[in-house]
């Protein structure tokens, strides 16, 4: 029998063999890249597909053009974690439109190069509205996270950081995926839906260790930028998270303390996941050496993670009693050496109301009470 003899049922398990989770996600934990978005080129059609990465996404999209049979079958699968430009947002509906696959599209990726608040009604608030997905990230430098949530940016020391883009990732229900922003009466970004679940990927810090007194210099982030101007959205925002996840490489303590005063708002919240070192086998630290000439010392980004640790036990106990936080994942225990020194700090502060159940695992459980503890994440 011939492939394309097969029924339509076949065809599509065998399309579903080279499906996979979301490319960007599964690069979530690094150094944040400009290189994550949409090509520029004339193609709009091109600039709304998953970015490609491994082999079994490229063989899924070499599948599609196989024929007009195989194409209708393997688009809705193409198509589950989509990538764009705000400028190319008509094309992009106008595509799910024509082949049925808004309702298929899981996730959304927007690589904003530049400040687009010009666009009426707001690219983001049409694109919530006409795609469903339960996940929208954002990738963009920092001074445009700041306009999205309509703050002040606070980003004079941007220079010495060299932050060009960070990554912003938010989660929604699927039944909140289905609600209508009112164009009319435009709420701001940060609560254009009821968000469940946050990530912020900051990038790397190691450049502005280069400069003179460098402990003195304002890290440009969103979440400094809305604990310094007292955002009633970004309150509102943080008030509703279920799971937060704050993911940079080497950030001083003091700019560590200040995305803690924002997560201690997050009464509601259950699960906190933090990443503040380079991922093993990374070449972050080397490469930023190499760049800064060995102008850098390079005790100071560790001893400022140390000093992080002991901040964010104490927010973590602060959650215990003041809000609902069940499960603390400290992700550097991965490296290699630094796990020792990391469980012991964290489980001096935390053992009268937490639990280590499993060593290497860099998940701490909170206590239900005598001898019981939460293990769900």
């Amino acid at each position: 029998m011939l492939l394309l003899e097969l029924p339509n049922e076949i065809l599509a398990r065998i399309v579903t063999f080279h499906d996979t989770a979301s490319p960007f996600d599964v690069g979530l934990l690094e150094k944040p890249k400009s290189a994550l978005g949409p090509r520029e080129t004339s193609d709009g059609i091109r600039l709304m597909s998953v970015p490609a990465g491994s082999n079994r996404q490229n063989a899924l999209k070499n599948l599609s053009l196989t024929c007009r049979l195989i194409r209708a079958v393997a688009l809705p699968v193409l198509f589950k974690h989509a990538v764009l430009h705000p400028l190319l947002l008509s094309d992009f509906l106008a595509f799910l439109k024509e082949h049925s696959l808004a309702h298929y599209v899981l996730s959304v990726v927007v690589h904003v190069s530049g400040h687009y608040n010009h666009i009426h009604p707001a690219w983001w608030a049409r694109l919530l509205n006409e795609v469903p997905a339960t996940r929208f990230s954002v990738i963009a430098p920092p001074e445009v996270f700041a306009e999205l949530a309509s703050i002040h940016s606070w980003s004079n020391d941007a220079w010495a950081f060299d932050m060009p883009v960070q990554v912003l990732r938010f989660d929604q229900s699927l039944e909140a995926a289905r609600t209508k922003i009112d164009y009319d009466d435009l709420p701001n970004f940060l609560v254009g839906r009821p968000w469940e679940c946050m990530v912020y990927n900051e990038g790397s810090s190691l450049s502005a260790y280069t400069t003179y007194e460098f402990f003195l210099r304002r890290t440009p982030s969103l979440l400094t930028a809305l604990h310094f101007n007292s955002s009633a959205a970004g309150d509102a925002l943080f008030a509703n998270l279920l799971h937060f996840d704050f993911i940079a490489i080497f950030p001083f303590y003091n700019h560590v303390d200040e995305v803690l005063k924002c997560i201690r708002k997050m009464k509601r919240l259950r699960r906190l996941f933090v990443k503040l070192c380079p991922e093993p086998g990374s070449t972050a630290f080397d490469d930023e050496m190499e760049v800064a000439g060995g102008a850098l010392d390079v005790h100071d980004p560790w001893n400022e993670c140390e000093t992080s640790w002991m901040l964010i036990a104490h927010t973590v106990l602060f959650l215990t009693v003041e809000g609902e936080l069940q499960v603390l994942h400290m992700d550097d225990v991965k490296v290699e050496g630094l796990r020792r020194n990391l469980e012991t700090a964290l489980n001096d502060r935390l053992h009268e109301r937490w639990r280590y159940l499993e060593q290497g695992s860099g998940i701490w459980h909170r206590s239900l009470g005598a001898g019981q503890w939460e293990v769900r994440e």
